[in-house]
């Protein structure tokens, strides 16, 4: 990469990044076109390839950007103190309706990379891979759900709120907005901590009348 890249303006820089991001985003490596990011923010392909010689540096490029950036955003949201599963995830989600305002495409774009299977794209991305990864799964590793005590159901109801925000964010991210996005999976979050807790209540109340029995 063309170090001079850096001495364009912000605006210049993110515009450029958040063409690669978009075009990587929809289509992959394989069949992104420099063409379609040249159109995305009228910058002319020359400049592309004057910054980072090819498709699999722009890629790469963007890539470790994107995880710097992310891993950044998560660190200022999400507090290290806190122990609930629930709060972690709001806190998560926080930060990606952050970044998706300066970059709408970057987490999506982190998200198609690990379906990814270029060789090159394997090899050149391969440290930046594993520290993201290892972040990622670090942040919701220790959440707890004190009010459940069974493992095996700890992680389902944790399965079940990924596969809702999953949802919500492929139902609306690309039509509401980053507010409306977050508001939305926090609502759905706090619903279903309301009914463990509601569940957990249950269960007591009914130890109490069969010991009461």
């Amino acid at each position: 990469m063309n170090e001079k890249f850096f001495d364009l303006s912000r605006l210049k820089q993110d515009r450029m990044i958040n063409g690669a991001l978009e075009v990587f985003a929809k289509n992959g490596f394989k069949h992104a076109s420099t063409d379609d990011m040249v159109k995305a923010v009228d910058v002319s392909k020359g400049l592309w390839f004057h910054y980072f010689g090819s498709k699999l540096g722009l890629y790469t490029f963007v890539y470790g950007y994107s995880v710097k950036y992310m891993i950044l955003e998560l660190a200022s949201a999400v507090d290290e103190k806190e122990k609930n599963y629930f709060e972690i995830m709001k806190q998560i989600e926080y930060a990606k309706m952050k970044i998706s305002k300066s970059y709408p495409y970057m987490t999506r774009f982190l998200e198609r990379a690990l379906e990814e299977t270029d060789t090159e794209i394997m090899e050149q991305t391969a440290e930046d891979r594993r520290i993201y990864q290892e972040k990622v799964a670090g942040l919701g590793k220790n959440g707890e759900i004190p009010e459940i005590a069974d493992k095996a159901k700890r992680e389902k109801i944790k399965k079940m709120a990924h596969y809702t925000i999953e949802g919500i964010v492929k139902d609306k991210a690309q039509s509401a907005e980053p507010e409306t996005v977050y508001k939305e999976i926090k609502n759905y979050l706090d619903l279903l901590r309301s009914m463990v807790a509601m569940e957990k209540r249950m269960e007591e109340g009914l130890s109490i009348d069969s010991a009461a029995s």
